[in-house]
């Protein structure tokens, strides 16, 4: 059984692109779908467990102690639930990351009490609960991040000890699973645990963010060896639940939310968006954006580029009045080149509460989705809105994998002319963040804009020298963990040269890169003695092979999908050197 789902709002469709300040006027159309997914409380997880593309759902499951994964099966298509049982029969809060370093997300999930519970993919998206770790204290809300920068994911959580007193856990992942107690650092807020980077310094701070409506904030920022030195903390006086997104793409992680203040003689309404925007000073900005009406309970809002002017929007969720009177509605503001936002675009309209707004990723097309929960009166739907704007997006679509890089460009090592155009698109263990070109130890340039959910993206033309240059591209999430992909770059040549000695020089693909069919298989090699002949084969079959020549050059017609590269060069002695790639076929 399968569910097939999202896409009861096809959105943001642009007949106008925006230019300039003058310029601004920019159109949206919806297509309406009806496809959803019955939904067990109020909030849906998401990540790619099985390493497709396309980003999974984690929530309550149907039985007390219980959670349920639901992998993707294709675009807009989910297999049944899996249901895992948490062996103290309850939990509370879960986090995620690649927490034993096999390359597939894992879970870490707590019930309140002097334990958690680590639960290992098994490589395809379904999990087995690996490990129990027992505590001297509750442990509560909890987050997941590279803290000392050694290229693992560390585990951060709250604790409060019998005497009520809260603290800041850092365990530092050993790269198998298991983890090796950090510092630990006390704090005075009682709240949600969001892991980032707020002052631009490379560093992962950690937010402390009240769970009560009392709503105060509390930002460590943190040194690179898992200590937090330093803090700033303040009250929102409304109530304002925030999250974590950098709105205005300069780098720097801050904090949106939706002001709201419960009262026992009636609610309190506003009609705005808070911003606090993180600095290297590190003292945050605030700002009110104004909406057309009230969000109906303070749920944050989600940010990401939805119409692909390459500046942050802002989807929000608002009531019919600033009374909290249905009906409620998921809207797009659209922003403008100066800070502005265009009028809202209504997305979807539904007589029932809205709640759990984020951004992800359903259908590998490197556009911004929206997931939201429609909290009915008898049952909760996950409802998914797929992203078919027709804007100037990355043309590079993400890994298959929920981390990794992607070459859309270039593909080959040899460039017959400068400028060479970079497409390029990663996924990170935490929010994305930004991707980086050096070449010859100097950057390039760097996107801070174009990212979403877990993804970031690049697109861009760099004028190169004739010659050959090494190129390195980075890929990093919020907590700074970085994933480097290296290769040498010939500009100004048609030529796929030979190795100085014996062996194999792969042009095209270039390794993590993602092509069309027919696949250019292009190679050079140098032997002992007198050559033979030289091969490529693909996934363990060969699919060609010229004698006397120490170049290939073809195209192979392949299916959709990952593909290993093999290239062989043989002497007349039976002697062998091969190199291979690894490359995925649009």
């Amino acid at each position: 059984m399968s569910y097939r789902f999202a896409l009861f709002a096809v959105f943001l469709i642009i007949v106008a692109q925006l230019v300039t300040v003058s310029s601004s006027a920019q159109t949206a159309a919806y297509t309406p779908d009806t496809y959803s997914l019955p939904l067990v409380g109020n909030t849906a997880y998401h990540v790619d467990l099985n390493n497709d593309g396309r980003e999974d759902f984690i929530s309550a499951g149907s039985q007390p102690g219980t959670f349920e994964v639901i992998l993707s099966a294709g675009d807009g298509v989910y297999g049944s639930p899996n249901a895992y049982s948490v062996p103290a029969g309850n939990w509370s809060a879960l986090t995620i990351g690649d927490f034993n370093g096999d390359g597939w997300p894992d879970l870490i999930v707590t019930d309140f009490g002097n334990a958690f519970y680590e639960y290992l993919n098994n490589g395809d998206g379904t999990l087995h609960l690996q490990a129990t770790f027992v505590t001297n204290a509750s442990v509560l809300y909890l987050s997941a991040g590279d803290l000392n920068h050694d290229g693992k994911i560390d585990l951060v959580f709250e604790s409060s000890d019998s005497n009520g007193a809260l603290a800041l856990n850092v365990w530092f992942s050993n790269g198998d699973g298991g983890f090796t107690v950090g510092p630990t650092t006390p704090v005075s807020v009682y709240g949600f645990v969001y892991v980032g980077d707020f002052d631009g310094d490379g560093h992962a701070d950690v937010v402390l963010e009240d769970v009560f409506y009392t709503t105060s904030v509390l930002v460590l920022f943190g040194d690179g060896t898992g200590h937090f030195p330093a803090s700033t903390s303040f009250t929102d006086n409304e109530d304002t639940w925030f999250r974590p997104f950098d709105l205005n793409g300069d780098g720097k992680m801050d904090l949106v939310g939706s002001p709201f203040f419960p009262g026992t003689h009636g609610n309190q309404y506003f009609n705005v968006v808070r911003v606090k925007y993180g600095s290297s000073s590190r003292v945050f900005r605030s700002r009110d954006i104004t909406i057309s009406s009230c969000s109906p309970d303070g749920y944050s809002p989600a940010i990401a580029d939805f119409n692909g002017d390459g500046i942050n929007d802002i989807a929000v969720i608002e009531a019919a009045d600033c009374q909290g009177s249905s009906p409620y509605s998921l809207k797009v503001l659209l922003g403008r080149p100066d800070g502005t936002y265009q009028p809202e675009h209504l997305v979807y309209s539904s007589s029932d509460n809205l709640w759990g707004l984020d951004v992800l990723q359903v259908n590998r097309d490197g556009k911004a989705d929206l997931e939201l929960v429609d909290l009915g009166n008898s049952s909760n739907t996950l409802l998914l809105f797929s992203n078919t704007a027709s804007g100037h997006f990355p043309r590079c679509n993400p890994p298959d994998s929920s981390s990794g890089i992607i070459l859309c460009a270039p593909t080959s090592s040899v460039a017959p002319a400068s400028p060479v155009r970079f497409s390029i698109a990663g996924a990170n263990q935490t929010l994305g963040r930004k991707i980086e070109v050096w070449v010859d130890g100097n950057k390039l340039g760097e996107n801070l804009k174009d990212a979403f959910s877990y993804y970031s993206f690049l697109g861009r033309s760099f004028n190169l020298d004739s010659g050959s240059h090494l190129v390195t591209v980075y890929s990093s999430g919020w907590d700074n963990l970085l994933q480097s992909s290296s290769f040498t770059l010939a500009v100004g040549t048609n030529l796929c040269a030979p190795p100085p000695s014996a062996g194999v020089n792969v042009c095209s693909p270039l390794n993590s890169s993602r092509v069309s069919s027919p696949a250019l298989a292009w190679a050079a090699g140098t032997v002992t003695g007198t050559i033979a002949r030289m091969e490529v084969w693909v996934d363990g079959v060969k699919k060609y092979s010229i004698d006397g020549s120490n170049t290939v050059n073809t195209q192979i017609v392949l299916a959709s999908g990952p593909h290993v590269f093999t290239y062989y060069i043989v002497n007349t002695a039976g002697q062998k050197w091969q190199s291979t790639v690894k490359a995925t076929v649009e």
